[in-house]
């Protein structure tokens, strides 16, 4: 998510969290929407706890208002219970097995977990490079580690050191983490599909040569370079950033591109059916099917306002409406 919310003013973005406008999406045939949850606050990532609930991070105010919450919903009785409150900018969320882990703002998070309990709040990590905006959501591999992403950041001789990279992190040493790749501007959200590999989006906000450049979905390589600030959408030279052609021929390619200003924010192997993804694109308003081999994108729900994050679900997805405060469960119906 940006600083400035796009395409919405303050005032309209406050009214909208208050009091809520959750519509009827639209979805193909054999697929419907009911909502789960309502009554949140500008909710950005969710989980499930170790209790079964639901939960979720939430700004709960501005942006940048350091009002932001994890709640806790149960999905059977609807009560909900906020675990931690005054966060600045919480973006990203995860559990393992003795934490929880937040990201806000540039700092990554960690409250320890006992009894049912959240504990009290550590800075594990503070002073991120970061530019500025929101660091994006967290996600645990396969392995047990944490990923993060830096986001990009120039300052007035280049690339800000550690920024515009993707991380990995061992809860057992998390003052260390090791970088995955580099060369990415945003990589706001990140998931594995069912065969391990890894996906991340990309929100790419830099004008490049007098425009700004298409977002992107790229499959994660260990060690490989993406390009930015030199190179945009399909291995394009920046010329404003030094790029050239043989320095993005040996980036990594995108396997999906938006359109430009689209902001994906959440990715998902597609809980459906093998081979896809599903994506949230937050200022498009919309949610996308992208073929894992092709990359071919084609609309799967729309009339969602910002959606935010996507969770599968025993067999269904989780969709959340930073606009209307709003969890919808999509199911498969025939």
């Amino acid at each position: 998510m940006r600083s400035s919310l796009p395409g919405l003013g303050a005032l309209v973005l406050s009214a909208l969290l208050t009091l809520g406008w959750a519509q009827p999406l639209a979805l193909p045939d054999g697929y419907a929407a009911d909502p789960l949850v309502t009554g949140l606050r500008g909710p950005t990532q969710m989980t499930f706890g170790p209790d079964g609930r639901l939960w979720v991070a939430q700004l709960a105010g501005g942006e940048n208002s350091g009002a932001g919450q994890v709640v806790a919903v149960d999905l059977r009785t609807g009560e909900r219970e906020v675990l931690l409150k005054e966060l600045f900018k919480p973006t990203g969320l995860a559990v393992t097995e003795a934490d929880l882990w937040v990201m806000a703002g540039d700092r990554l998070l960690r409250a320890p977990l006992a009894g049912g309990a959240v504990g009290e709040l550590e800075v594990v990590l503070r002073d991120l490079p970061s530019n500025g905006r929101s660091q994006g959501t967290l996600t645990l591999t396969p392995a047990g580690e944490l990923l993060f992403e830096t986001s990009g950041a120039l300052t007035a001789t280049g690339v800000r050191e550690g920024s515009g990279a993707l991380w990995r992190l061992d809860p057992a040493n998390p003052a260390a983490p090791r970088p995955l790749a580099t060369g990415l501007k945003g990589a706001y959200a990140h998931a594995f599909d069912a065969s391990g590999t890894l996906y991340s989006t990309e929100v790419g906000d830099d004008w490049v040569d007098g425009r700004p450049p298409p977002d992107e979905l790229n499959i994660i390589r260990e060690g490989a370079d993406y390009g930015w600030p030199s190179c945009y959408g399909d291995r394009q030279p920046a010329h404003n950033f030094g790029g050239t052609r043989a320095r993005c021929a040996a980036t990594e390619a995108p396997l999906a591109l938006f359109a430009r200003g689209a902001t994906p924010t959440s990715v998902v192997g597609s809980p459906f059916e093998e081979g896809a993804l599903l994506v949230a694109l937050w200022a498009a308003s919309r949610v996308v099917r992208v073929d894992a081999r092709t990359g071919a994108v084609t609309p799967f729900i729309t009339g969602i306002r910002l959606p935010q994050h996507l969770l599968a679900h025993e067999g269904a997805l989780l969709v959340s409406s930073f606009a209307d405060g709003t969890v919808y469960r999509v199911e498969a119906r025939e």
